[in-house]
């Protein structure tokens, strides 16, 4: 399929070739890669101010999305059903709904098969995706965009660019909300978040406790989704489970600080302008650590990080991680946090 191919630094569309009305953005998941890319939800309203923003994602980003001052309309994509019928029937339905908004102009921001066939099937009259787009998504786009290098944020910035957006800081559109939890109180507490998807990103949990225990005149909050582990502190408060994401963006976002492995919840705390210190292990700092002036990096020292490995292969688990010590991330608090201490 032929499609128009543009580098993203230097292709820009003429100011006479395109003024949308409407425009849809697809990003399903996952939170970090969505709150990377929230940013350019506000820039195209700053370069077309009256154009109604749509974003396309799955359920559990409805909160963060559909109250977003940029974003006009949330669109939930359909995700795996029980019967294979359902879903398909689902699928039907909301590519119905799309075609019917008649979209001016649709960012595939995914990059994957099952954004480009909707973005193919979307009747959207121009459609555009990474030039590095998987599983063959890439010649289902009308035009292509070249990913620029690392950090990981920069890819979706290009797309800005390339619809020639001015330059500017990014622009979150977050805010934490009020904090409604008892005993908690604003810029009071450190948040731990000691999850995340692949194992090998990890901190040893046995570490959590240490580091409590070493400052106890500090409030600590554990929050997240994971398997549970005992957190033997006198000063940790748990709510670990699932917290709605009007309560996760209030907890993180009323926090002193937050520590937390490469994480979606790190890169919602650091877009909340939160001092967050992440822990890096087998996936580099350089490319995916959430951006952000208050972010601080550990990164293991290990010669085998960054590995990108979802299995670690040295005989102790998570080796890269076992070598940040607690008392390392005990100094980096007391320098984020001097005022508490």
């Amino acid at each position: 399929m032929s499609g128009r191919v543009a580098n993203a630094r230097v292709g820009r569309i003429g100011e006479d070739e395109l003024s949308p009305k409407k425009i849809l953005i697809l990003k399903f998941s996952s939170l970090g890669d969505v709150i990377q890319a929230l940013p350019v939800a506000p820039g195209l309203k700053r370069r077309w101010p009256s154009v109604e923003i749509h974003w396309m994602a799955f359920a559990p980003y409805r909160e963060l999305l559909a109250d977003h001052p940029a974003i006009d309309r949330f669109v939930e994509f359909p995700r795996r059903r029980a019967t294979r019928g359902g879903l398909f029937r689902d699928l039907a339905r909301c590519l119905a709904s799309v075609r019917g908004e008649q979209y001016d102009l649709l960012l595939d921001l995914q990059g994957l098969l099952r954004s480009g066939v909707f973005c193919l099937l979307s009747g959207a009259k121009r459609r555009i995706g990474p030039w590095n787009g998987r599983e063959g998504s890439i010649l289902l786009y009308r035009e292509r965009i070249m990913p620029p290098p690392p950090p990981a944020q920069e890819r979706y910035l290009a797309f800005l660019r390339y619809l020639g957006v001015p330059e500017g800081p990014a622009d979150y559109g977050l805010a934490a909300g009020p904090l409604e939890m008892p005993g908690l109180h604003k810029g009071m507490y450190v948040v731990l978040h000691p999850y995340a998807r692949w194992r090998t990103k990890l901190w040893p949990w046995r570490y959590y406790g240490e580091l409590a225990r070493s400052l106890p005149g500090l409030a600590f909050v554990v929050m997240g989704m994971g398997p549970w582990f005992p957190l033997e502190a006198r000063n940790v408060v748990d709510l670990r489970g699932t917290l709605p994401m009007r309560q996760m963006m209030a907890v993180l976002g009323n926090a002193a600080a937050v520590v937390s492995p490469d994480s979606g919840p790190a890169h919602l705390a650091a877009a909340l302008g939160v001092p967050t210190l992440i822990l890096f292990g087998p996936t580099d700092w350089r490319e995916s650590a959430a951006v952000g002036e208050n972010v601080r990096v550990l990164s293991a020292p290990a010669s085998c990080a960054p590995c990108w490995r979802t299995r670690c292969p040295q005989k102790r688990p998570v080796a890269c991680l076992s070598e940040i010590r607690p008392g390392l991330v005990r100094e980096e608090l007391k320098a984020i946090c001097a005022e508490a201490f």
